[in-house]
């Protein structure tokens, strides 16, 4: 897998995880599932992770992409 491949694949999760986050705000319903199902608590904490290492490897990635600039 090429190194594209890989920063695509992160942005991606990184958005879905973004997404993901703004329908639990706005839905009361799956609020509710997730506090009441364990499995559900754990894709929580999952995509939690997926946000914020995410969001901190992009950044890291813009920087370095910024400062190694030819």
């Amino acid at each position: 897998m090429s190194r594209e491949k890989i920063w695509i694949t992160i942005a991606s999760l990184w958005a879905a995880s973004i997404i993901y986050f703004i329908v639990y705000a706005n839905s009361t319903a799956m609020q509710s599932a997730i506090n009441a199902s364990h499995g559900l608590s754990l894709l929580h904490g999952v995509m939690d992770l997926v946000l914020i290492l995410g969001g901190f490897a992009l950044i890291a990635r813009l920087i370095y992409g910024i400062s190694h600039r030819s």
